[in-house]
């Protein structure tokens, strides 16, 4: 059974193009899930194990590096447009909001396992950075919130991905045996909390 992916986007012009995506997806993600470090990958075995040319893994997917920054993006903003603005309203309380984003991880455990596994941090925190751009600034509309200048937005866009990589990095190496909710009290108290009160000028100096 093929592993399970989120709801990618891929050319909606031409059913061959999208098959041939999803086939250079999944062939990456079954080498990295037999244990294969992605730095040993060649574009002409996961072409072939696609059933690609390596001219057609380049033109859908354009590098390696590029193929598991797709990966990472999709799935976080697949993440993302499954949060309403409603519950971006500050105060945001309780851990549903968390729990609701690691529910979903946990059930993409098949296609995130491999990629926080086996790719190198600086793969994964470059897309999860471009998503996490996008809902700070739906918060800061839906709030009503004053923009965070370019340098504490920088800092802490960098600090949430971080944070979130290393408890995925934890989590994928536990099989993902901790409780969603679980690890959701944790996070709250280490992101949530801090966001905040900076979001909200609480932090400022």
């Amino acid at each position: 059974m093929q592993d399970q992916m989120p709801n990618q986007s891929p050319s909606r012009l031409d059913p061959r193009v999208a098959r041939s995506e999803r086939a250079i997806q999944q062939a990456l993600l079954t080498a990295l899930a037999c244990g294969r470090d992605f730095a040993s990958l060649t574009v002409s075995e996961i072409a072939e194990q696609a059933g690609v040319t390596r001219k057609t893994f380049y033109i859908r997917a354009g590098s390696l590096e590029q193929l598991v920054e797709r990966l990472v993006f999709d799935l976080f903003q697949d993440i993302a447009f499954q949060i309403d603005d409603e519950r971006l309203r500050m105060p945001i309380l309780g851990n549903t909001l968390s729990v609701t984003i690691l529910d979903y991880c946990k059930a993409h455990q098949r296609v995130l396992g491999p990629l926080v596994r086996q790719c190198s941090a600086s793969l994964f925190m470059k897309p999860l950075s471009k998503v996490l751009t996008q809902m700070l600034e739906r918060v800061t509309e839906v709030n009503q919130t004053p923009t965070l200048g370019s340098l504490e937005q920088a800092y802490l866009i960098a600090t949430i991905a971080s944070v979130i990589h290393g408890i995925l990095q934890v989590w994928v190496e536990r099989g993902f045996c901790d409780a969603p909710d679980q690890i959701a009290n944790f996070t709250d108290t280490l992101l949530i909390e801090g966001l905040q009160k900076i979001l909200q000028g609480e932090g400022a100096a």
